[in-house]
């Protein structure tokens, strides 16, 4: 039988707020090695998701020279005032799933959507989070 989000799913979730600053996210991720994060409202209710990949993407957009040389972005980046609620993918775009979705459901979503990481979402608030190498973990269970 195939098990579910509930039996896979990750509950030690590290989040941010949409006013956490992008530089605190990004040294988030490096300490914590995550690659991504559920975004919480000040009452826990789910707002959003953020990755590393909305992060690289909003440095880039900061910049208007697109591609310029590795000096010149550190300095955007250093100026860079931004918070995670400015560039996050917001709750009505991002790929969420119900806690008795199958193994087999979430990675036909995920490979679908070219994704690696679902939510899962009980009530408005995020309970768990499976990423695509928690499914591989699961293969064949």
């Amino acid at each position: 039988m195939s098990k579910t989000a509930r039996e896979i799913m990750s509950t030690q979730l590290i989040t941010v707020t949409p006013a956490t600053p992008l530089r605190e996210f990004a040294r988030i991720c490096a300490e914590d090695n995550i690659s991504g994060a559920p975004v919480l409202n000040v009452d826990d209710s789910l707002a959003g998701l953020i990755t590393k990949s909305d992060l690289l993407e909003g440095l880039l957009e900061a910049d208007p020279l697109h591609g310029a040389d590795n000096e010149s972005m550190t300095d955007v980046w250093i100026g860079d005032d931004r918070q995670v609620g400015e560039i996050m993918v917001p709750l009505e775009e991002i790929q969420s799933v119900a806690p008795d979705a199958t193994a087999a459901e979430m990675a036909k979503q995920m490979a679908g959507e070219r994704i690696h990481r679902v939510l899962v979402v009980e009530g408005g608030r995020c309970t768990g989070i499976v990423t695509s190498l928690d499914l591989l973990r699961h293969f064949g269970d």
